[in-house]
């Protein structure tokens, strides 16, 4: 049941940190879907207004006292409304450029009204809706929930079928007890420890960074790639036949890429690559609804790889450390982002979330598995999707991101990266074609995929 009160919740402090990157870059997040004709205005916004209903944190709106941020889960939701916008433009290119825009070009409300943006642009060849939000609320699991909430409701609501009434809700908001909860005595101590290590680690260790030149414009562009079905499978064969999940495989894509770019301008990654990737914390929970729960409740952490070492001995780093976080070790970041918070009351907003991005994180790669794809977005009601995406800002000091997914059995991969360091051009040159090529190698295909989509 709804309550009939509004609510305040003080936020985590590593929602915190998220909250003040509205500081220096617009931190909106996009999911991006491609129908295969129309939708119902209407019924859409039924959707919407139900799917908001049921996610108290999805009818906040953000509050301050003094240094403290928050959500307050108003009683009833705000007024929302779809955006309609038409474009004349056929060149994907070009389109890509106008819907980006859309996402970008304008923060999403967070004080003035619930976070979110809600657009349906038509062309005379596609029918493409976006939901904009902010990366304070949402977290790659939690845009797709979001999302496939509104696909379910509406093929609901098409079929003249109730809708779920289920409220998703935890009896506790704050990350740092939620998720800290069962830690105690000497174990909480470890990971306190831990995390506070890795501070001054990542601060005084030099970073691997992937080679890239020119000055940043703060202006995101994004491609969005799918790769025939086979690759996926093949990908999953070769994890298995070395015991590992595939995400360890593309880690190692990626830094024979970063390698491999650097010997083309004649030089060497001399401090390894450092990779920025997320990690989910609802595994920690017992709650099931925490698996339906809209919130950003994903972790950032560090993993550096050395190109010196063989391919299995990649492979192999890379499944101890990610076994190691499964295993609890992720919670060590939560004690990082609690000193970072209280470093944060000492100086202005915009100059602690730099110092976090370019002195304390400082790796220019971000790379983050999304997996697969809700399978409630392969339709919306009754009509078809043709294909569904979701991103975030690419945020300082990052300057390639790579995210990966899968849907309907394709593996795809969304890059985003400064348009004043790169082009489209360059980007696929550079690290598009290249890594393909080193899935296709790590997998033992004999030759690369013949067909290649790009979306947007």
């Amino acid at each position: 049941m709804a309550p009939t009160t509004s609510r305040d919740f003080r936020l985590g402090r590593f929602n915190q940190i998220y909250a003040h990157l509205n500081l220096i870059c617009n931190a909106n997040s996009c999911d991006w879907i491609e129908l295969d004709s129309a939708p119902d205005l209407a019924l859409l916004k039924r959707a919407i207004e139900h799917t908001i209903d049921r996610h108290p944190r999805a009818r906040s709106v953000q509050y301050q006292r003094g240094v403290i941020l928050g959500w307050r889960h108003l009683a009833q939701r705000l007024p929302i409304e779809i955006e309609q916008r038409s474009s004349i433009n056929v060149d994907p290119a070009r389109l890509r450029a106008e819907l980006l825009g859309n996402a970008w070009n304008e923060r999403v409300p967070t004080r003035g009204g619930h976070p979110f943006r809600f657009i349906y642009t038509r062309t005379p060849e596609k029918h493409i809706l976006q939901f904009l939000t902010s990366h304070t609320f949402t977290d790659g699991k939690a845009a797709q929930l979001f999302s496939g909430d509104i696909a379910e409701a509406y093929g609901r609501l098409s079929a003249g079928l109730p809708l779920d009434p289920e409220v998703i809700d935890l009896p506790e908001h704050n990350h740092d007890r939620l998720f800290l909860a069962k830690l105690r005595g000497a174990e909480a101590l470890r990971l306190a420890w831990k995390g506070v290590a890795g501070f001054f680690h990542d601060l005084v260790m030099p970073a691997g960074r992937l080679l890239i030149s020119g000055k940043r414009s703060g202006e995101t562009d994004v491609l969005m790639i799918e790769l025939p079905a086979p690759m996926l499978e093949a990908l999953k064969a070769a994890g298995a036949r070395r015991g590992s999940t595939i995400h360890p495989l593309l880690l190692l894509a990626l830094l024979r890429t970063a390698q491999a770019d650097a010997g083309r301008q004649g030089k060497r990654l001399k401090h390894g690559l450092r990779i920025v990737d997320n990690f989910s914390l609802r595994r920690f929970v017992d709650d099931p609804r925490v698996h339906k729960l809209y919130d950003c409740v994903a972790v950032p952490y560090t993993l550096e790889l050395d190109p010196n070492e063989d391919d299995e001995a990649v492979i192999q780093r890379a499944n101890a450390r990610l076994d190691a976080l499964k295993n609890g070790e992720i919670l060590s970041e939560l004690y990082r982002f609690r000193l970072l918070f209280q470093s944060s009351l000492l100086l202005p907003k915009a100059a602690t979330i730099r110092f976090a991005a370019n002195v304390l994180t400082r790796a220019n790669l971000i790379c983050t598995n999304v997996g697969p794809i809700d399978t409630r977005l392969e339709h919306f009601g009754p009509i078809p999707v043709r294909t569904y995406y979701s991103f975030p800002q690419l945020f300082p000091p990052g300057e390639v991101m790579v995210q990966v997914s899968a849907f309907r059995g394709h593996l795809r991969l969304v890059y985003l990266y400064d348009k004043g360091q790169m082009n489209e051009a360059q980007m696929r040159e550079r690290f598009v074609y290249p890594l393909i090529a080193e899935l296709s190698r790590i997998t033992g295909a004999s030759s690369l995929p013949e067909h290649i989509a790009a979306h947007g």
